[in-house]
């Protein structure tokens, strides 16, 4: 809501009336994780597939919000399956971070468990259908991404480019 009232410039009490309007209204459909809400039009249509937004995909949208989550689903959808120590190096994040962002993932049904060389790591859980969404909502995605990740869901590649710096 805050975004909504940085565009439209707003009050927050403004946005929050006529979002309940239009959540009432079934014109749009929010998605709560406990920390934030999300809001996505309920005739979203994923043209390359012919069909509506449904709660899985608006579920994983809505986690792609999260940066750490994002990176982790860029990572394992390129190079997957990973281990958690992998994941830890190539994201800079404590163990214990990565683990509450990979427990929210596997309870999604976006990550689940695979095999890594002898030991277990982390796969997506449905490349195809996280592939095709990332693809779709890359734009609105874009302030969440480094470089490297602007580059690959823009060209919708399946190996990523040479590893940027981050922005700082």
């Amino acid at each position: 809501m805050r975004e909504l009232e940085r565009a439209v410039r707003v009050s927050l009490a403004g946005i929050t009336y006529h979002v309940r309007v239009l959540e009432a209204a079934g014109k749009v459909v929010g998605i709560s994780d406990g920390h934030y809400r999300r809001f996505f039009l309920s005739t979203l249509v994923l043209v390359g597939e012919s069909r509506r937004l449904n709660e899985e995909d608006r579920k994983l949208l809505a986690e792609c919000r999260r940066p750490a989550s994002l990176a982790i689903i860029l990572n394992l959808a390129v190079d997957g399956p990973l281990r958690h120590r992998d994941l830890e190096v190539r994201l800079g994040r404590t163990k214990g971070t990565l683990s509450f962002h990979l427990s929210r993932l596997m309870n999604l049904g976006i990550v689940s468990r695979a095999p890594v060389s002898s030991a277990e790591g982390y796969a997506v859980a449905n490349l195809s259908r996280v592939l095709s969404l990332l693809v779709t909502f890359s734009a609105s995605l874009s302030d969440r991404v480094d470089a490297f990740a602007n580059l690959w869901l823009s060209l919708g590649r399946r190996e990523p480019p040479p590893r940027q710096n981050p922005r700082p």
